[in-house]
């Protein structure tokens, strides 16, 4: 095996082909050198990386450590507003670890915790916020996602899935304008954004937000292509090589779709394209796309801050740290704002699932899977998991009304329970591939 960008056999290392900030679904290959691999790091995928902490964030996406994604926002609290604010969830503001640092309207720096702590900073002039409503307002650029670090990062990322997928091992002349392109040699139109509504129709079918999906495919202008959908919100077309030197695929017109999802699983299907030419999708300059245009992706971006990413295994995660704590709260360790994580969405979505699955138990087909049972108790119709301001407020009081009565630990353990079980069986048809 050498270097997939210059054919070194010295310090080779594992490289995240998909780099692994945007995805839970882990995907190495030890084919870049420390040298290319620093490179693309240093240059591009820092960079892409923090631009996109908000959505990160509210994708539940982790640190490489399990911690949550920080990222930088403007707090308004009882008629004052923090800039430049580093958060990372509900607790992060109401029960902060450490004071948080932020900027008044006029620069100055400002400083917001217990009254306490502010205190002794700053010698008595502390003043007292009312916290009851909190509001974050997070700008984000759109060249987030079509700017310079972005295409250059998808770019990378693109090549390495097209060398891990059709297992090259190494540096071939034939990809040299894609990798002087990735390694800042030379520039060009390598990277283009999918405007064909069509695609997003097709796509939406066969992806959940948060997923990243991958398929190469040969051009009606004579290249090999790879398409990364990113998200479920943005997809681009890679040009990787002339289709006379790529791989020859089996059937031009049925295509792998390979998915990389949020919560570390890995699947695929196939689709047809149905054409008496050669297949294209129309993509466009990211630099040419208008106001107009990216509004139409913002549409599909705001997903990610209304819906809800559910799936057996994101599910899993948040009982076992929903189950830590409620043990807490049973032996007074813990009130009832700390188990509900000051109200965090992902712990009321998740107390709200597992205790309706116990309760319509008797109406679950064991037969069929996890996600069509759940499509059909919560009558989702093929829609992502939402729950309104609203919804939610009801479900927490009639959760307060559970904790004065001192019956909350039972209700919430019987959801865990038959959750469990449902985990358990799921996992055993996986492993036998029922």
């Amino acid at each position: 095996m050498k270097c997939i960008y210059c054919n070194s056999e010295v310090e080779l290392t594992s490289s995240d082909i998909i780099t692994y900030a945007i995805t839970g679904a882990k995907l190495t290959r030890p084919f870049v050198c420390k040298t290319h691999n620093s490179f693309t790091n240093d240059h591009y995928e820092k960079k892409f990386i923090t631009d996109l902490d908000f959505f990160r964030n509210q994708l539940g996406l982790t640190t490489r450590n399990g911690k949550p994604i920080q990222y930088k926002t403007d707090l308004s609290m009882g008629g004052i507003t923090l800039h430049n604010v580093k958060i990372s969830n509900r607790e992060s503001i109401f029960d902060p670890k450490d004071v948080i640092v932020g900027t008044d309207k006029n620069g100055n720096r400002s400083l917001l915790g217990p009254i306490e702590k502010i205190d002794k900073i700053n010698e008595g002039k502390a003043t007292k916020v009312d916290c009851s409503r909190v509001t974050c307002s997070t700008n984000v650029s759109a060249d987030s996602f079509i700017g310079f670090y972005a295409t250059h990062s998808v770019a990378k990322m693109a090549y390495e899935w097209y060398c891990y997928i059709n297992g090259i091992e190494e540096f071939q002349p034939e990809y040299k304008d894609i990798v002087d392109y990735i390694l800042g040699k030379t520039d060009g139109d390598f990277v283009g954004i999918i405007i064909d509504s069509s695609y997003y129709v097709a796509i939406d079918q066969l992806s959940e937000i948060g997923t990243n999906a991958f398929f190469q495919y040969d051009d009606i202008d004579g290249y090999r292509y790879v398409i990364f959908d990113f998200w479920k919100v943005i997809a681009y077309k890679v040009r990787i090589c002339k289709s006379s030197n790529a791989p020859v695929l089996k059937n031009p017109f049925f295509i792998k779709l390979y998915h990389y999802n949020i919560d570390g699983s890995k699947t695929s299907n196939g689709f047809c394209v149905y054409s008496d030419k050669n297949i294209t999708f129309v993509a466009i300059k990211p630099n040419n796309i208008k106001r107009e245009l990216w509004n139409c992706f913002c549409e599909r971006i705001r997903q990610i801050m209304t819906m809800s990413i559910i799936s057996i295994r994101f599910l899993k995660k948040e009982v076992d740290l929903l189950s830590s704590n409620l043990k807490k709260y049973n032996k007074g360790k813990l009130d009832f704002v700390h188990l509900l994580n000051y109200e965090e969405s992902s712990t009321i979505i998740t107390i709200a699932i597992i205790t309706l699955l116990h309760a319509e138990k008797d109406k679950y087909d064991w037969t069929k899977s996890f996600d069509q049972n759940l499509s059909k108790i919560l009558d989702l119709r093929d829609e992502p998991v939402n729950m309104t301001e609203e919804e939610k407020k009801c479900f927490i009081t009639t959760l307060e009304g559970l904790d004065k009565n001192k019956t909350l630990y039972e209700y919430i353990m019987q959801g865990i329970y038959t959750f469990l079980e449902i985990y358990k069986h799921e996992m055993k048809k996986d492993k036998y591939g029922g």
